[in-house]
């Protein structure tokens, strides 16, 4: 899972952005971000959408700044946070925030001419997003089946660059198949398998995969 280039990220980022959006205005029609209970009662669908809404835009900042360009004063109307109680906002003022955000995140990764040029952590960005919004939809109930086979694809590829330090001692190996595998290659734990399970491992949501007796998974991350 190494060479990956930024850019390479890009297109499964955009699909995954756009989705987040009409995801949320499907959500938004069937129930109350309020009332939607995920990873066992700690969040609320409203927790989720706050934050990446604010991530969106802390993202977008970051490149703006690295790219020498005007950083606008924070919208107080809109960027609130989740200990603000940004999650408990009505629906269509989080799905109005989530697609600002979004657009303004748009328009920053537009604006970026060359990436070879840009600091290494702000070169994560694109890896960064893509595994928030795959990881956090499925939060927000969109099942890890409905994502497409190059947006999983490139989700796991993200993995070992967002989640380097929890990933440590582990290397990632994303084959065909329908099960994990490990391998333990002296000091190093080689695991194996489908992009969509590799995503589920790796971030502690492991309810709907079997893993192999006696692989360990990650804690759960409640955050990516």
């Amino acid at each position: 899972m190494n060479g990956t280039r930024t850019d390479e990220f890009l297109p499964a980022l955009e699909r995954e952005s756009q989705l987040l959006v009409d995801y949320s205005l499907e959500v938004f029609l069937d129930f109350d971000f309020l009332d939607h209970s995920i990873l066992g009662g700690q969040l609320t669908g409203g927790h989720v959408v706050t934050y990446l809404a604010r991530e969106a835009d802390r993202m977008a900042d970051e490149l703006l700044a690295a790219t020498e360009q005007a950083v606008p004063e924070p919208d107080h109307a809109r960027r609130w946070e989740i200990a603000e109680g940004g999650s408990e906002r009505p629906g269509a003022v989080m799905v109005h925030d989530i697609q600002e955000s979004t657009e303004r995140l748009r328009g920053a990764l537009a604006s970026v001419a060359d990436w070879s040029s840009l600091p290494y952590a702000v070169r994560e960005v694109p890896a960064h997003r893509l595994l928030q919004l795959v990881i956090h939809l499925v939060d927000l109930g969109r099942p890890l089946d409905r994502l497409s086979d190059d947006d999983a694809y490139a989700a796991a590829a993200a993995l070992p660059t967002v989640l380097g330090e929890e990933l440590s001692g582990y290397r990632l190996r994303i084959i065909d198949g329908d099960e994990i595998a490990w391998t333990d290659g002296g000091g190093v734990v080689e695991v194996s398998g489908p992009s969509r399970m590799l995503l589920s491992w790796a971030t502690g949501r492991t309810d709907a995969v079997t893993l192999p007796v006696h692989l360990p998974a990650p804690a759960l991350r409640v955050w990516i």
